[in-house]
């Protein structure tokens, strides 16, 4: 992937500006005045095709990670290891590695909203949280014990948040209103990218040696979302624009009241509660096409329903969003996508047949690419301030990172109980449709 830049800045210098940079952490309670520094004003010019083709590139290249690991090779190597504890470990893991994401994406994002580093608030952050992702990658491949493999993926959990929270707040820092069910979309557009050539990489091309994949996977992240970092046209936030720290000030900050906010606290819910139950439906694919489907390759199946649903959601993501901007509506685009979502769970609890694994696989990538393609296009409408964008998009990306923690917690014990997989996704479905009464009392889209 190759990335536009405006201007060159060397690695060494942007590392070396990490000594200066200033951390406030104190949250700030009024809007900006028409004075207010220029870091902290509504994005009011369009954003170009090499904006959004950079953003694009950094965003498929962290969830290509996402994805190749997450998904296909930690199930893999876990499996590998500890075949007979497979679900127990996997959702210990899990569960951890998402808790670590939960807790930085917030504070990953409140403190780049208080950078005041003459490289600006969201570059050093982007560049240094993707480049020590690639330590936890490195430990991934070399692991030949559940405690090393243990440790890399938490390094990758926690690197790659202090990475994705600023990268995702360039959105509302950068983007005017009018464009952001486009850019919304092409976001997304990216993620489901990212996730095709994560399933390909991990499942596809090193079948026969998946671990290889890892090298892969090193270059990729490395070559797409460090130079995002250095060429992002980011503007530095003045010192004297934030109050000095206090601890008590800083945590209280996290606290955004749903009855001030309403908007805020209905949208946070509408990506909590459907990916609760996306994440159900998910999240035990590999061992549900082992043990259940019986098919004879899971990872090459798991990585064939990945990319199901991901060259599907490509297409109703992008078309999603722009139809989105051209009819002015974004929730019939959630509900739509919801629903679809919930017939995709309900296939895969009554057929456990391969066939109707890919047709729920599609189904599914249509229902999350419709839904995606709007989801931050509301989210970023309901911010309830411009001077913590990246602080309360850390507060959404929580509702991405709790259901990730929270399924296996509840699914693993159920699962080993009952070993019932057509249990678990009928739960799922009821999840999922859910979500439609959390969409509809939000005043600020239609």
């Amino acid at each position: 992937m190759f990335l536009l830049s405006k201007k060159h800045f060397e690695t060494k210098g942007i590392l070396l500006a990490m000594e200066n940079i200033e951390i406030v952490n104190q949250p700030l309670s009024a809007e900006p005045s028409w004075s207010a520094p220029e870091a902290l004003q509504a994005p009011t010019q369009r954003v170009g095709y090499g904006f959004m083709f950079a953003l694009a590139a950094a965003v498929t290249s962290l969830f290509i990670i996402y994805t190749g690991v997450g998904t296909l090779l930690l199930p893999f190597q876990i499996g590998q290891l500890a075949p007979g504890s497979k679900i127990a470990i996997l959702s210990i893991f899990t569960s951890v590695g998402t808790l670590i994401a939960l807790v930085v994406n917030p504070l990953a994002g409140a403190f780049s909203d208080r950078t005041t580093s003459r490289f600006g608030r969201r570059r050093p952050w982007i560049l240094v949280g993707s480049l020590l992702t690639l330590l936890g990658l490195f430990l991934m491949w070399q692991a030949k014990t559940l405690p090393l493999l243990f440790i890399g993926y938490c390094l990758i959990e926690l690197f790659s948040s202090f990475a994705l929270a600023p990268l995702t707040a360039t959105i509302p820092d950068h983007v005017p209103a009018s464009q952001r069910g486009t850019v919304s979309g092409i976001y997304n557009l990216a993620l489901g990218l990212g996730s095709i050539l994560g399933a390909v990489i991990a499942g596809q091309l090193f079948k026969n040696a998946p671990t290889n994949a890892y090298i892969a996977l090193l270059v990729i992240l490395f070559v797409a979302t460090s130079p995002f970092a250095l060429f992002l046209s980011d503007k530095a936030l003045p010192k004297g624009s934030v109050p000095p720290f206090h601890l008590g000030a800083f945590l209280k900050g996290f606290w955004v009241s749903p009855r001030k906010y309403p908007d805020f606290g209905w949208a946070w819910l509408t990506r909590f509660i459907p990916f609760v139950g996306y994440f159900l439906g998910i999240t035990y694919t590999f061992y549900y096409l082992q043990d259940v489907v019986k098919y004879a390759n899971p990872l090459q199946g798991a990585s064939t329903v990945t990319i199901t649903i991901a060259v599907v959601g490509l297409f109703s993501t992008f078309f999603g969003g722009f139809l989105s901007d051209r009819f002015k509506r974004r929730k019939p685009f959630v509900i739509m996508g919801i629903s679809i979502m919930g017939l995709s769970m309900l296939l895969l609890a009554l057929f456990p047949i391969w066939l109707v694994v890919i047709i729920a696989g599609a189904l599914l990538g249509l229902g999350v690419g419709t839904y995606l393609a709007v989801d931050i296009a509301i989210i970023t409408l309901a911010l309830p301030s411009t001077k913590d964008r990246a602080k309360d998009m850390g507060i959404v990306n929580i509702a991405n990172a709790l259901p990730r923690s929270l399924v296996p917690v509840l699914a693993a014990p159920f699962l080993i109980l009952t070993h019932s997989y057509s249990s678990l996704y009928f739960i799922a479905a009821i999840f999922l449709l859910l979500g439609i009464f959390t969409v509809l009392p939000i005043k600020a889209v239609r």
